[in-house]
């Protein structure tokens, strides 16, 4: 079996793969630091399974996902994340990922995630996103402000909130600076604010800091 684990932290890295190898003794695990080495060991390999963080030092994980899943919309990934559950969990599984675990979860939990995922061929689901999806259900929820955002939006919002530039998200996007610039103001625009203040203080309040 071979996974693919993407963290731009080594600890994390070293501590999954012990973890992996506890639970499925055979497997041969890749580790990356980066989506730039993911892209390109990706394109040219097949992995039962992807570990993806969101927070990457080069592109946003989201972006990442949605990039893997146009190659292979059958790849497995899980994502590992400090990002809160309610800012990107319902969104990713949208796009059609089969996990996502907090990087606060228990070692337990992480074995019960790879289990189902890859033993099973099942969904993990976390008790506090079951939760989450309950309320929504009950309440027909629709006012959670980042699913009023494309993802590209969310992406950019999530970067302008941590203190990148226009000039740094574009060329983190590979995309002309104009268009970052109209993608903050439909940000702004549904966010509901006019100054980078506002905005700051709404993005911490929602999480998506």
């Amino acid at each position: 079996m071979n996974i693919l684990i993407v963290d731009d932290h080594d600890v994390i890295r070293q501590s999954l793969e012990m973890i992996i190898q506890s639970e499925f003794p055979h497997t041969t695990c890749t580790k990356l630091e980066n989506a730039q080495s993911c892209t390109a060991v990706f394109e040219k390999n097949k992995f039962d399974l992807l570990i993806l963080d969101i927070n990457l030092p080069d592109m946003d994980g989201t972006i990442l996902t949605e990039w893997v899943l146009k190659i292979d919309p059958t790849q497995k990934i899980l994502i590992f994340s400090m990002n809160p559950t309610a800012v990107f969990a319902k969104r990713l599984y949208q796009m059609g990922i089969r996990g996502f675990l907090s990087k606060q979860a228990s070692v337990p939990e992480i074995r019960k995630a790879l289990y189902l995922v890859l033993a099973e061929d099942a969904y993990y689901m976390s008790d506090e996103f079951k939760t989450m999806l309950n309320y929504d259900l009950l309440n027909k929820n629709t006012g959670n402000l980042p699913d009023k955002l494309s993802k590209r939006e969310l992406s950019i919002a999530q970067m302008l909130a941590n203190g990148k530039s226009i000039e740094e998200i574009a060329n983190l996007l590979q995309i002309e600076p104009s268009t970052i610039r109209t993608y903050k103001g439909r940000v702004f625009q549904k966010m509901e604010v006019t100054t980078m203040h506002e905005f700051l203080a709404k993005a911490n309040l929602y999480k998506i800091i």
